[in-house]
């Protein structure tokens, strides 16, 4: 295989339901960076909420927000595209009356309106008047979801609904995990050829269906495996690194 970049997203596909990496896939990346490929995270995380994972893989590279931000080894940023500061405060101030919940990632924080959420270092924020400031995602929670994408749709932002359908998200136009290996590409002068893609998610569907080597979870939602070429074990049976081990370290 002319593969060089293994990408993937980290919840249900690298992290097992503990949210732990397993010593055996820690081995197996090791391994596959000798051997010369390049490790690249893939994921709607932020990078401050993906960092310790990161650095205990030693990757290579980080796509970062659904595709609005790519760092490289030592966090530098390589790419970032962010919602303006004025057009953020103006949708959080709307949507702090008609959603349960709201919650912002900025280049440096994590912003939320939940007192009792405590992941991500989250700093409780009052949006009654909105959040002034650029953000790379804004989260809301509600469960109308023909509103939310009227909102998103208003402002041209890109949406996309999961865990659940429950949670919507806004982030820049065109911003997605496919666009986002595409910058990527871009900026290491590669080729879609060039990658192996690892996900299990509604978000994950493009780039499976579109790298050279896609591979879905087989705990992967029954869309995303039905669009798939290549099955991998679950992600609580280390299926990244099985298939990693099989097909590239063999």
């Amino acid at each position: 295989m002319a593969i060089k970049y293994i990408i993937f997203d980290l919840d249900d596909t690298l992290l097992r339901k503990n949210k732990t990496i397993s010593e055996y896939t820690i081995e197996t990346m090791k391994k596959a960076q000798e051997k010369g490929y390049k490790i690249v995270f893939n994921t709607s995380r932020s990078f401050q909420n993906s960092k310790d994972y990161y650095d205990l893989l030693k990757a290579d590279y980080g796509i970062f927000n659904g595709g609005c931000q790519i760092v490289d080894k030592d966090g530098n940023n390589l790419y970032s595209k962010t919602i303006p500061s004025e057009q953020t405060q103006i949708i959080t101030k709307y949507l702090n009356t008609v959603c349960e919940k709201i919650s912002v990632q900025t280049p440096t924080s994590f912003l939320a309106s939940d007192k009792e959420y405590k992941s991500q270092n989250a700093i409780w924020t009052n949006f009654e008047n909105g959040y002034y400031g650029e953000s790379y995602k804004i989260l809301c929670l509600s469960m109308d979801h023909d509103f939310i994408e009227s909102i998103a749709n208003k402002y041209n932002l890109e949406f996309q609904n999961y865990l659940n359908r429950g949670w919507h998200r806004l982030s820049v136009k065109g911003a997605s995990k496919w666009n986002g290996i595409l910058h990527f590409l871009e900026i290491v002068n590669g080729t879609p050829d060039e990658i192996m893609t690892f996900g299990d998610d509604f978000g994950d569907q493009e780039m499976i269906e579109k790298a050279k080597i896609g591979v879905a979870m087989k705990n992967s939602q029954p869309v995303v495996l039905e669009h798939a070429k290549y099955v991998a074990l679950s992600n609580e049976e280390d299926g990244v690194a099985h298939f990693i081990e099989d097909n590239l370290l063999k």
